[in-house]
C-alpha cells in the first residue's frame, strides 16, 4: 500500500486533468500520484519537476535512462511501472530490459550511444559527476539539451526513488519487479 494513505476518489479537478494528460486511458492513477497528491502542495512541486512531457531524448534513450537508475537505486515501483508501460514501446528487448537491472551492464547488447547513457548513469549514481571522460562519450551522441535532459532524468528520478523509499510503496498490481527482472 503506502505509509500515506493515498487520495481516493472524487479527484479534485486539477488533479483529474493532469491524471487524464498523464495516465493510459482507463488506467488507474498510480499509487505515487495519490499518495503525492494527498498534500496539494507536494503534488504541485512534483508534477512541476516532472520530465513527463516529450523531451529531447529519444522514448528509447529516455527510457534506458530511466530503467538504469529506477534499477540501481532498488525501486521495484517505478522499475517495474516504466518496464510495463515504456519498455516496450522503446524497443528494448527482454534481455536489455533484464540488463537495465544488472550489477555491470552486458556491454554486447547496447550500442555505443545507450552505453554512454548508461555509464553515464552509472556515474551519477555512483560519484554523482562526470568525468571528462564521461561527458566527452555523451557529447558524441547527444546534443547538449540531451545531455541536460539525461542528468535531469537521473536526479528526478533518484528522487522518485528515494519517495518511493519513504512511503513503502509496493510495486503496482500486475508490473514486474527487480527480482524478475522484466521476465
Amino acid at each position: 500500500m503506502s505509509r500515506i494513505a493515498p487520495l481516493e476518489r472524487p479527484w479534485p479537478d486539477a488533479f483529474a486533468e493532469a491524471m487524464a494528460r498523464t495516465m493510459p486511458p482507463g488506467m488507474e492513477p498510480l499509487m505515487l500520484f495519490r499518495a503525492l497528491a494527498t498534500s496539494p502542495r507536494a503534488w504541485a512541486k512534483f508534477s512541476a519537476g516532472t520530465l513527463l512531457d516529450k523531451g529531447p531524448l529519444p522514448l528509447r534513450a529516455r527510457e534506458i535512462v530511466i530503467d538504469r537508475t529506477t534499477a540501481r537505486c532498488g525501486c521495484d515501483y517505478e522499475w517495474g511501472v516504466h518496464v510495463a508501460l515504456f519498455a516496450g514501446r522503446a524497443g528494448l528487448t527482454p534481455e536489455q530490459i533484464a540488463d537495465t537491472a544488472a550489477d555491470a551492464s552486458n556491454p554486447d547488447l547496447w550500442d555505443e550511444s545507450e552505453l554512454a547513457l548508461i555509464a553515464a548513469v552509472d556515474a551519477l549514481l555512483d560519484r554523482k559527476r562526470l568525468t571528462d571522460d564521461e561527458f566527452a562519450g555523451l557529447r558524441v551522441h547527444f546534443d547538449e539539451d540531451q545531455i541536460l535532459e539525461t542528468v535531469q532524468l537521473v536526479a528526478f528520478y533518484h528522487g522518485v526513488a528515494l519517495i518511493c523509499g519513504a512511503l513503502d510503496l509496493a510495486p503496482e498490481p500486475g508490473m514486474p519487479t527487480l527480482s524478475e527482472k522484466g521476465d
